[in-house]
């Protein structure tokens, strides 16, 4: 049987301790926050990212340096004889479209996916993966079922729409208009990409809106739920403990980190879904 190395990169949300328990290799994002570039857990921690966030700071994210990515690569194809690689989705950065094209240089050994998945649900897949490297599949085999299989949808929902203004998103009236009025955009992951899905006033409807749009579908025991939250741990019980209810089982709660967090700023709770795999 080969062996297979598997990557992420950090806009799935994974600690360095978790990835190394896991077994997976993570290529680290650069944030650029006011200008200066950091790594994410490595210049710079969570707790530190949100406190210059909340400070006023401008956060916007970057696509992993080339020459970082192809120096990852080989190196792992000096121990692995394949090397698997699940960037964020093509629908949020090009670091998918950069990758597959310098991956057709490996004459196979490197295999670059394209599932459409960010946050958590993007570690989920890789624990998958990771579990069909060990029963057998090929990096091609695997590539195959997870871009005809994988699906996410997730619901963002801000604090406020400071960062969003921040960030560029948004202007600054309606961001002013809109925090004033209460207005709380949810922010829909499909397809890989980010919308609006719809604006409702209070985050308590909005809560209960992103619960029932997240827990729309008929046979819910093909889905796995989560909750994913940037520092508001009360707020993300309370709506897992509520999606809970309304699919039957466990809803996990993880937490948000820099990479996702500069686009919707501290504060926000999301809550989503990703489809089972059938291997």
């Amino acid at each position: 049987m080969k062996k297979i190395a598997i990557i992420t990169d950090s806009s799935a949300d994974i600690t360095e301790e978790l990835a190394q328990q896991l077994g997976i290799y993570v290529l680290r994002l650069p944030l650029v926050i006011d200008g200066k570039q950091y790594l994410e857990e490595i210049d710079i921690s969570t707790e530190e990212f949100m406190d210059k966030m909340r400070n006023g700071s401008i956060a916007k994210t970057s696509s992993p340096l080339f020459g970082t990515m192809i120096s990852l690569w080989e190196e792992l194809l000096e121990s692995h004889d394949e090397v698997i690689y699940i960037p964020i989705s093509s629908g949020l950065s090009g670091s998918y479209n950069t990758a597959y094209a310098a991956s057709l240089q490996y004459e196979g050994k490197v295999v670059v996916i394209d599932a459409k998945f960010v946050c958590h649900p993007l570690t989920k897949l890789c624990i998958e993966i990771k579990n069909m490297v060990n029963k057998g599949y090929s990096a091609v085999g695997i590539k195959d079922i997870v871009e005809t299989q994988a699906e996410m949808w997730a619901c963002l929902m801000p604090e406020n729409l400071t960062s969003l203004m921040r960030g560029g998103r948004i202007s600054p009236a309606v961001a002013a208009l809109g925090n004033l009025l209460k207005i709380v955009p949810l922010l829909k992951v499909e397809n890989g990409a980010i919308d609006v899905q719809e604006k409702v006033r209070t985050h308590k409807k909005a809560y209960s809106r992103a619960a029932d749009l997240c827990t729309a579908m008929e046979n819910k025991d093909d889905y796995e739920f989560m909750v994913v939250d940037a520092g508001l741990p009360e707020e993300a019980t309370k709506l897992a403990n509520h999606l809970s209810e309304l699919v039957g089982k466990e809803v996990e709660i993880h937490p948000m980190h820099p990479i996702i967090m500069s686009h919707c700023g501290p504060g926000t709770l999301a809550c989503g879904w990703y489809r089972k795999l059938k291997y």
